[in-house]
């Protein structure tokens, strides 16, 4: 599927948008097939000298441009004016990526004169020879303007994804050789745009506005004159330069627009025979896109040559790149925090049936164990039964001989009343006619094999007679 992007050249007079295709391969960018241009028309006033002096105004006419024309366009760039910023190119030592991200603000500071706070900016390496130097290519402008810029844009469905400036992308576009001197005259609805090149770095750039009437009549026989004032205006301009740049070296003359400009650069030839002219041409742009910039010539080379650069992927200045990187940091940043939150929420719920669980199985646990003990204490009790009846079945005829024992001890002096037997333990209760016979029953209990014979009750009577109850244990030589 291929995806749309929209390139706006912004001038005083117009906005030109450039509408084009980028194939899902790169390498098929000849294959750029679905392209338009167009050039939406600015009342006077609206935006002068690149400020925007009328946001409602320009938001509704781009709204409307935007009505008719709808479609997904994914990303919009914006060729600015140079009116309102800086460009310049510097040769630096050699430095690291890592140190230039450290270095470079510290240039800006150096050569910049727009405060920090309203300030934006990039860089571009144009020649990079290791250990030996650096050049850069420096563009600055102030934030209060890109961002009302971007503002207005966005207001009417359009969101900037990059920006830089119309003669910065000229020189790039344009193919100009690093270090060479170049005279850039652009002609468009009569008013001379110029501008001297550096190599890919625009120097300097001045227009002059139209001097023809608005009827038609009246500028019958004024080309001439205006060819010639223009020619003149040129010259004023290289001279200035000239004497400001002692390297001054100019030797090519390169043109964009209608007939005048053309004559004009002739004229410029003609009086500078060392001065080579040539019809701008954009390098290595889609077929498709040939016949769009010739029904356009001096209108469409910007928006061509920011699309062009876009397509090959091309590095460039973006001005707005640090807005765009704040963006995706915090679309970063917000990503994590949902993706933080649902494993929150996740962890929550987990953890909530977790315990849940763990509480069901509590109970389950804590019933099990009460009925576990219960079934422990019928199993002892039971095993108890059983040990004492296995012992009492055992043991029954002994413990009756026994038994019978205890009763032989019954005499003149002593008298056994009750015996009684169970579980182990013997009960005798009985009258003595003093404490000595008592002591002796308890000798013989000894004597018998019962354990712990001891006196638990004791009582005299009126005719000075014992009545006793004696507890004995079953001994285990009888078990």
């Amino acid at each position: 599927m291929r995806k749309s992007s929209m390139v706006f050249e912004v001038t005083d007079g117009e906005i030109r948008g450039f509408c084009f295709s980028i194939p899902p391969f790169r390498k098929l960018v000849h294959n750029s097939s679905a392209v338009k241009f167009d050039r939406i028309p600015i009342p006077t006033g609206i935006i002068e000298q690149g400020i925007v002096r009328d946001e409602n105004s320009l938001i509704g006419i781009l709204s409307t441009y935007r009505l008719q024309h709808p479609g997904n366009c994914q990303k919009v760039y914006l060729a600015v004016s140079l009116q309102q910023g800086f460009i310049g190119s510097y040769t630096l030592p050699w430095l690291s990526k890592y140190d230039r991200k450290s270095a470079i603000p510290l240039l800006v500071d150096e050569e910049i004169s727009i405060p920090r706070s309203d300030l934006l900016y990039d860089f571009l390496v144009i020649s990079d020879e290791k250990h030996k130097g650096l050049q850069v290519l420096l563009g600055a402008t102030r934030r209060s303007i890109l961002e009302q810029y971007a503002f207005i844009f966005g207001q009417a469905g359009f969101s900037v994804s990059g920006a830089d400036f119309a003669y910065s992308v000229l020189g790039q576009a344009l193919g100009f050789e690093a270090d060479k001197d170049v005279l850039y005259l652009q002609g468009d609805s009569g008013s001379l745009h110029m501008a001297l090149f550096r190599g890919v770095v625009p120097k300097s750039v001045r227009s002059l506005p139209s001097l023809l009437s608005k009827d038609a009549s009246a500028n019958e026989g004024r080309e001439q004159g205006r060819i010639d004032e223009w020619k003149n205006e040129v010259g004023r301009f290289l001279l200035y330069h000239r004497t400001q740049q002692p390297d001054y070296n100019l030797k090519r003359l390169v043109w964009s627009g209608g007939p005048e400009i053309a004559q004009l650069a002739q004229a410029l030839a003609a009086s500078n025979h060392n001065l080579m002219v040539e019809e701008a041409m954009l390098k290595d742009i889609p077929d498709s896109w040939q016949k769009l910039l010739e029904d356009n010539k001096g209108f469409a080379e910007v928006t061509m040559g920011y699309g062009q650069r876009i397509l090959s992927d091309r590095p460039g200045l973006n001005l707005w790149c640090q807005p765009v990187a704040k963006q995706k940091v915090k679309k970063t940043y917000l990503g994590l925090v949902f993706l933080a939150s649902v494993f929150l929420i996740a962890g929550t719920l987990s953890w909530l049936s977790l315990c849940q669980r763990a509480s069901t199985l509590q109970e389950e646990i804590t019933q099990l164990s009460t009925e576990g003990a219960g079934i422990e204490e019928q199993n002892r009790q039971q095993e108890a039964l059983a040990s004492a009846w296995n012992k009492v079945s055992i043991h029954s005829e002994k413990i009756g001989e026994r038994l019978a024992q205890v009763q032989d001890l019954s005499g003149a002096e002593l008298k056994i009343e009750q015996i009684v037997f169970k579980q182990g333990s013997l009960s005798v209760r009985g009258s003595a006619n003093d404490s000595k016979s008592v002591q002796g029953i308890i000798n013989s209990l000894r004597a018998l094999g019962w354990e712990d014979p001891s006196l638990s009750g004791y009582k005299l009577t009126a005719l000075k007679n014992v009545e006793f109850i004696l507890n004995a244990k079953q001994g285990g030589d009888y078990d």
